[in-house]
């Protein structure tokens, strides 16, 4: 009998191989790292008032400035329905404002606020905790190639 075809670790990751084993798969391995991370940090957030999505929208418009609620949705990989309501809770505890763009009404401009910017810098000490612990134990180098495969994962799923 010649011997078993070695397994591929493609063939173990891909769902649709006959060899697939869920324990293999990255995909697999990326959504418990999210539901986990999530998990820890609404955790540590929750005592302060905010969320995950709340932490993400602050970060994203101290990174960009004022943006348009789709973009912010975009980039927070979020439903445009669910955005606008987290943003429509965020500017009534004062956290953003929102205003119809001057240059499209279709398009609502959202800014951090005062009291925005104080709540990101709890939530960046928060956040931060949980960063050294989620990285614990790895090198720099793999922290930033875990960090440019998942950039270039996300793009070829974003086509």
């Amino acid at each position: 009998m010649p011997p078993k075809k070695p397994r591929l670790p493609r063939q173990e990751a891909n769902p649709a191989s006959p060899f697939y084993r869920i324990e293999k798969s990255p995909l697999y391995h990326a959504a418990r790292l999210v539901g986990a991370y999530h998990r820890r940090m609404n955790a540590v957030l929750k005592p302060i008032g905010m969320d995950v999505p709340q932490w993400r929208v602050l970060g994203l418009l101290d990174a960009r400035g004022p943006s348009t609620v789709s973009r912010i949705a975009d980039e927070a990989v979020a439903q445009l329905s669910t955005m606008a309501k987290i943003i429509q809770r965020m500017a009534l505890q004062g956290l953003v404002t929102t205003e119809v763009s001057s240059e499209d009404a279709r398009s609502v401009i959202v800014s951090i606020t005062g009291q925005g910017r104080e709540a990101l810098e709890q939530v960046r000490e928060k956040a931060g905790l949980i960063f050294e612990e989620a990285f614990r134990g790895v090198a720099d180098e793999e922290m930033l190639e875990f960090a440019r495969l998942a950039e270039k994962i996300y793009g070829n799923l974003s086509l």
